[in-house]
């Protein structure tokens, strides 16, 4: 596979296409959604883990999602306002390590029998269900009619989407912590939960995103790079 286009690394150009695709209503979130999906999963996956419960996952065309659990402890009410965000961020590094290893198709695959199980079980509103079916039926498309450029390719694509939304949700919400305290999301679930301010769990969150992208980076680019 050729992982360059005029010198410059193909993940250049799909982290840049990420953050255009950001700012186009409707279609352009559409791959963005990825990021979403995998972040309230990992508070589904945790509240199960703990022995809480999984009300419904939504996803919405903005990229923002939600997902309603049950807990019976406080302190099981933190580990699942915790989960999301690093465990986008480790799904990040995970995928980059699949295709380290030539598994392409196989990471396609996954993701999307991983998507459809969510669906099945979780997700409880139309976005969602269109967004994950059109995804899948994207994949099918892409094993079926593609040759091994295509599959190459394309698994790139969603590897650095979900990297690079991973550290850019990150920042809007650290921003949102310090100008809208109360719309932060998971880091003012967790203010509400400890009492410690939502910045603080934004940063920590920043802090944790980039440092998976850091260690993707000195893993993986040369790789990628060649």
């Amino acid at each position: 596979m050729h992982r360059q286009l005029l010198g410059i690394p193909l993940v250049y150009y799909f982290a840049a296409l990420t953050i255009v695709l950001n700012h186009i209503p409707v279609i352009g979130k559409f791959f963005n959604v990825i990021n979403t999906v995998l972040h309230e999963f990992g508070h589904a996956l945790t509240a199960l883990f703990f022995q809480g419960e999984v009300h419904k996952i939504e996803i919405f065309g903005d990229t923002s999602g939600s997902t309603t659990t049950k807990m019976h402890t406080k302190a099981g009410n933190i580990i699942v306002s915790l989960a999301g965000y690093p465990f986008a961020a480790a799904a990040a590094y995970f995928s980059f390590l699949l295709l380290d290893h030539n598994l392409q198709t196989a990471y396609i695959i996954g993701l999307s029998l991983l998507f459809f199980f969510i669906l099945v079980l979780f997700v409880r509103n139309p976005y969602g269900w269109f967004w994950i079916l059109a995804f899948c039926a994207i994949n099918i498309a892409v094993i079926h009619f593609g040759d091994g450029t295509v599959t190459d390719i394309v698994s790139l694509f969603y590897a650095t989407t979900i990297t690079t939304e991973s550290i850019t949700s990150t920042f809007i919400l650290l921003y949102l912590s310090i100008t809208s305290p109360e719309r932060a999301g998971d880091a003012t679930n967790l203010k509400k939960f400890t009492g410690v301010p939502a910045f603080i769990w934004s940063l920590l969150f920043t802090a944790f995103s980039i440092f998976m992208c850091y260690t993707i980076y000195i893993n993986f680019f040369v790789i990628f790079a060649d």
